[in-house]
């Protein structure tokens, strides 16, 4: 899978020279004001309209084309399809509802589109030029409140009597989003935070260990399944300038119950004085 590293070095040009922020929506239109300023911009996961989405044949159109995420999520849309102009609408094209939610209006070639999803649901979306292109995003609006952190995830919590934090099934996806919020560490939002990520079985082996970077905001990781090879990779974060996007671990977790850890162990050039850390059981099937 290729690997997309987006600055605001390059983000903030095309936002200037296209965008035009309404509440948390950029739309892709030409020579729109007023313009945004960075502070208004606060992307976390990108979705990509990929090269050759205007031909109903192609086998993608959306990358990913359905996926899970916890409510507070900003997706940017990407369209990566040379000359095509494409949009981003809310709801099924023969619905009365349809762009009620959202509307990109036209998003040219190489523009994008903003929207940050604040309620529990699954929403369909689809293209008004290219009806047949659709997508889905799965939120749940669920949490559960660790020693030290808020942790939220695509799938909806509480399931299995409480005894899971989070959920993977994967015939119904092969992603999820959680996003960690510290709740007792207090930094500025320019201060770097180190993050130790261990997923462990349930006897409590570590399957994966890896450290994670943000500046002074929520940790985002992507869970993804891959069956299809013995590997396991990590690439992100979606945003890098700051770090406000979401990592992705690509890796063949088999189905069974995991214990995912996270811990703090550096605030800025600071290690912190008391352990900072919490386990959030999971389940994959």
């Amino acid at each position: 899978m290729a690997m997309y590293r987006v600055t605001l070095y390059l983000f903030l040009p095309i936002l200037l020279g296209f965008g035009l922020v309404i509440g948390n929506q950029v739309y892709g239109q030409f020579g729109l004001s007023p313009l945004p300023s960075p502070a208004e911009v606060h992307p976390t996961y990108i979705v990509r309209i990929v090269p050759d989405a205007s031909n109903q044949s192609s086998v993608m159109h959306y990358f990913p084309q359905k996926i899970s995420i916890p409510a507070g999520t900003t997706i940017t849309w990407f369209n990566d399809d040379p000359g095509q102009p494409h949009t981003v609408t809310s709801g099924d094209i023969n619905a009365t509802d349809s762009g009620k939610i959202f509307n990109s209006g036209i998003i040219p070639y190489s523009s994008f589109f903003l929207h940050t999803f604040t309620e529990a649901g699954n929403f369909v979306y689809h293209c008004d030029i290219h009806p047949w292109r659709t997508g889905v995003v799965q939120v749940s609006s669920s949490y559960e409140q660790g020693h030290h952190f808020k942790f939220t995830s695509g799938a909806n919590l509480t399931q299995e009597a409480g005894q899971y934090a989070w959920t993977l099934n994967r015939a119904q996806n092969d992603r999820l989003l959680l996003n960690l919020k510290p709740t007792t560490a207090s930094v500025t939002e320019s201060t770097p935070i180190t993050y130790n990520v261990t997923i462990l079985d349930k006897n409590r082996s570590p399957v994966f260990s890896d450290q994670f970077f943000a500046l002074g905001n929520d940790l985002q990781l992507e869970l993804v399944l891959n069956d299809e090879t013995n590997k396991t990779s990590v690439y992100g974060p979606d945003f890098t300038d700051p770090i406000t996007g979401a990592y992705h671990i690509e890796a063949p977790l088999p189905d069974g119950d995991y214990i995912l850890r996270t811990e703090i162990i550096a605030l800025g050039s600071k290690i912190p004085e008391q352990e900072i850390f919490d386990e959030f059981n999971g389940r994959i099937t």
